[in-house]
């Protein structure tokens, strides 16, 4: 092994960038495309509301499940390696789930389905942390904006293939190829993960508690209150418009659109946001601009005010997950996998009981009281979000613990040539 410094030129680190947007990409496109066609799998597979239901959440028990084994893995395994696998064998879990006979089969399915996608998750959160080291800026939040333009993209894609009339198999059999060549065009270009010397030659054994510091504890628990925002939002606006404000079943519907057009477009800006503000104070006003967008919905007796409130959330709510997640990988000294791995848990943990838990305060308080509470969960955010400050150091974003940090508020400087430890 040379002891020397590696260079990575321009040229070469922005490849890698592109090819884990692509990765990011294919993602959306696929999880756009299925929950899109959700309805309709129901009806072609015969499954009631429950077993719906009951289905869906395996897929979620799977991803908690992976994110025990990226941990595992990430000892052997760089997350190159993982994604390259991952990348092409999850596209075929649509035409697969199209042929499942039934609602025990289909949950086997979408368990192991969740499994596979949870273990590509913590391997691109992996290469998006490692891109920011090398070109020393933050780009997660693009890197998550490329995810929402994927959905926006397979959502739409998925209204084409409807009016066209075609079957949920042959339409699916489509996407899958489209994204096997994303995949493959992706998967040349990763790059490996840099390890010390030390760490790549004796790397510790990985147990069930490793990684389980206390940076990851306090930034899992705060990815967990951001995730139950986002579900809670995502989830209910339309409910709320509908139950609240009495809007129409087409307006009602416009309130998910409004909330994930107006979070994909922010996080299109959000790493320069980054840069200029630093991750401390930007997660902050985020958590400011959320609690705004609930107010708003909330005390306003209005559809359109309701409909821009949502908005005001997901401007809010855009930019907190991806800073969070790099505060993660840049906290970590060694294994950056097994730290996103473990924070993760604690994020899906809130994804899977966001929606849950705010049902049942919407049941016991009413939808508005409901909506309001989430002031608390927004306040703990804005209160421990210095929690994320290494996110603004390792990337070279402003910080408020240090201003006088060099920043590049206009996104115009080249991306410097950064060396790497062989």
């Amino acid at each position: 092994m040379s002891s020397g410094l590696e260079i990575h030129p321009v040229k070469d680190v922005r490849r890698q960038r592109i090819a884990i947007s692509g990765i990011f990409l294919m993602v959306g496109i696929m999880l756009g495309s299925w929950f899109a066609r959700v309805p309709q799998l129901r009806i072609e597979l015969g499954l009631n509301f429950a077993e719906l239901g009951m289905v869906l959440l395996a897929q979620t028990v799977g991803v908690l499940l992976a994110m025990q084994l990226a941990g595992h893995l990430s000892n052997h395994l760089d997350s190159r390696a993982v994604i390259r696998v991952t990348s092409l064998v999850l596209p075929w879990f649509l035409p697969l789930m199209a042929a499942m006979p039934g609602a025990i089969t289909a949950g086997l399915g979408m368990l192991t389905w969740g499994i596979i996608a949870g273990l590509l998750d913590v391997s691109m959160n992996a290469q998006g942390v490692e891109v920011e080291r090398r070109v020393r800026r933050p780009v997660l939040n693009s890197l998550h904006a490329v995810w929402g333009i994927g959905a926006l993209l397979g959502s739409g894609g998925t209204v084409l293939a409807v009016r066209a009339e075609w079957s949920l198999s042959s339409h699916f059999w489509v996407v899958s190829v489209v994204l096997v060549a994303i995949a493959l065009f992706s998967g040349r270009w990763l790059l490996t993960e840099a390890r010390s010397g030390a760490v790549a030659e004796r790397a510790p054994k990985v147990g069930f508690f490793s990684g389980w510091t206390r940076a990851v504890i306090v930034l899992g628990g705060l990815g967990a209150a951001v995730a139950l925002c986002e579900g809670a939002v995502s989830s209910w606006g339309g409910v709320f418009l509908s139950e609240q404000r009495g809007a129409a079943a087409n307006l009602a519907s416009l309130g998910y659109f409004a909330f994930i057009v107006a979070q994909t477009g922010t996080r299109l800006i959000g790493d320069r946001l980054h840069r200029r503000f630093g991750a401390v104070a930007l997660v902050r006003w985020s958590m400011a601009m959320t609690a705004a967008g609930v107010l708003l919905a909330v005390m306003v007796q209005s559809v359109w005010f309701g409909l821009a409130g949502l908005a005001m959330t997901g401007v809010g709510l855009a930019v907190a997950i991806p800073i969070i997640s790099s505060a993660v990988g840049h906290g970590t000294k060694s294994n950056t996998s097994l730290a996103i791995a473990r924070y993760s848990t604690l994020h899906n943990a809130g994804v899977l009981a966001g929606p849950a838990i705010f049902g049942w305060l919407a049941q016991t308080f009413g939808i508005s009281t409901a909506l309001t509470l989430l002031l608390v969960p927004l306040g703990i955010i804005g209160l421990f979000a210095s929690a994320t400050a290494p996110a603004s150091v390792a990337s070279g974003a402003s910080s408020t613990s240090d201003p006088s940090d060099p920043s590049d508020s206009s996104g115009s400087s080249p991306e410097p040539v950064v060396p790497r430890a062989a």
